[in-house]
């Protein structure tokens, strides 16, 4: 934060920011019968929002498009965190071979604890490679979320992994392949 003339600046370099994803598959299914409740690709802001939802346990899995160019995977890197998830930050980050991604989630309601329980499977039923980053339950009716979908280049995914990796708010899930 810098104070210019009494006005307060807020610097925004080293943030989280990274590229949109647009369309990536984003499904929610049911937690016990796997049943597909709802399903939208990212928009150009890489957003997508899942409103209206009922009572119950909800599963959310990505399908992502391969980055390419300056964001596409170069190595496997074996570090750290390969998925990790911050529960004040509300970010789930992640490598796969397909990139290096961050997901937001924000206007999160009436879900419990206010939360997403982060997860790292392949879908059992290996459609299509689709990813299952986490699990939601909604406590009443009208149950909302909102996911950005964010790639980074391999250097600033280990930036934002190196910096939060020690962050009491940090959770690391190891792959399981």
């Amino acid at each position: 934060m810098k104070n210019i003339n009494g006005i307060s600046l807020m610097m925004l370099f080293g943030s989280s920011k990274g590229s949109s994803v647009e369309g990536a598959g984003i499904y929610l299914e049911t937690g016990t019968e796997q049943k597909l409740v709802a399903f939208q690709k990212t928009g150009e802001s890489g957003k997508a929002t899942f409103a209206y939802l009922d009572k119950g346990v909800y599963r959310i899995l990505l399908d992502i498009p391969r980055q390419t160019g300056k964001l596409e995977v170069k190595e496997v890197w074996s570090g750290d965190i390969q998925v990790g998830y911050h529960s004040e930050k509300k970010w789930y980050m992640f490598q796969e071979l397909s990139g290096y991604f961050l997901v937001r989630f924000t206007r999160l309601s009436n879900l419990a604890n206010s939360n997403i329980t982060p997860m790292y499977e392949l879908d059992e039923n290996q459609r299509r490679g689709r990813i299952i980053i986490g699990k939601l339950e909604v406590e009443k009716k009208f149950g909302s979320l909102t996911l950005e979908l964010l790639a980074h280049t391999q250097k600033k995914f280990f930036k934002l992994t190196d910096k939060y990796k020690n962050d009491a708010g940090m959770s690391v899930i190891r792959k399981s392949r």
